[in-house]
């Protein structure tokens, strides 16, 4: 049986169809799950699964490396147990370990995404799609870093009244933060997670320039050939 579910995620998530089933994946925690959870519709373990399911579509649309894919599959199940159980403080900081070991998972499939996806000659339609599965991943990494900094740091982040801090809340924040928005509903107060906010912003800035540069770049490229053809 879990040779037969890998065999139809290899074939959902094989990298040359493009990132699709991620990019799916993403927006339906992002914008779907996400709020339901702010509103307490959906119980948190369900967004954990989400996540989950998140690190095992990144393995399978990145890389074909047996070894990551079987980190990835660890790793999700770690994250879903850390999620469902309540956690003492020595456990928050193996919980916060595992958040941490999943950013470094999903950096490492965001740089893989970025050479895979956003290269030079690939479909116009996967680079696209990779262009904005990178931004949203960019957003979900920060939110995770959030997440570990408040479960080591409880009283991190400052809430608007009559508002509780959950993950929801942190994604929100983090998307925020990497779009400059800055409503300023949620304040890091933490050095660490203010510095991490600032890291966020810069980093947003600095992907969607040097994106639409590089695009720019590439069609002005294009159509001088065209021209000199």
């Amino acid at each position: 049986m879990i040779h037969r579910l890998t065999k139809i995620l290899s074939h959902f998530w094989v990298a040359d169809s493009g990132p699709y089933g991620l990019l799916i994946l993403l927006f339906g925690m992002i914008f779907v799950l996400a709020p339901l959870l702010s509103a307490q519709i959906v119980a948190p373990i369900i967004v954990e699964i989400a996540f989950a399911l998140i690190l095992v579509a990144g393995a399978y649309n990145v890389s074909s490396r047996a070894s990551l894919r079987g980190l990835a599959m660890a790793l999700a199940v770690l994250s879903v147990l850390t999620g469902k159980f309540g956690l003492s403080y020595s456990e928050r900081v193996i919980g916060a370990a595992d958040i941490l070991i999943s950013v470094g998972m999903l950096a490492v499939f965001t740089v893989l995404m970025i050479k895979r996806f956003l290269a030079r000659g690939r479909d116009q339609r996967h680079r696209i799609a990779g262009a904005v599965a990178v931004y949203l991943m960019l957003g979900l990494i920060w939110a995770r870093l959030y997440q570990a900094v408040e479960l080591v740091s409880p009283g991190a982040f400052r809430v608007a009244e009559g508002e509780s801090l959950n993950g929801a809340n942190l994604g929100y924040f983090s998307f925020v933060t990497l779009a400059t928005l800055g409503y300023g509903d949620i304040s890091p107060v933490n050095i660490l997670a203010r510095n991490l906010a600032v890291l966020e912003a810069i980093t947003g800035q600095l992907y969607l320039v040097i994106l639409i540069s590089r695009l720019v770049a590439e069609g002005v490229e294009k159509s001088q050939k065209g021209q000199d053809g």
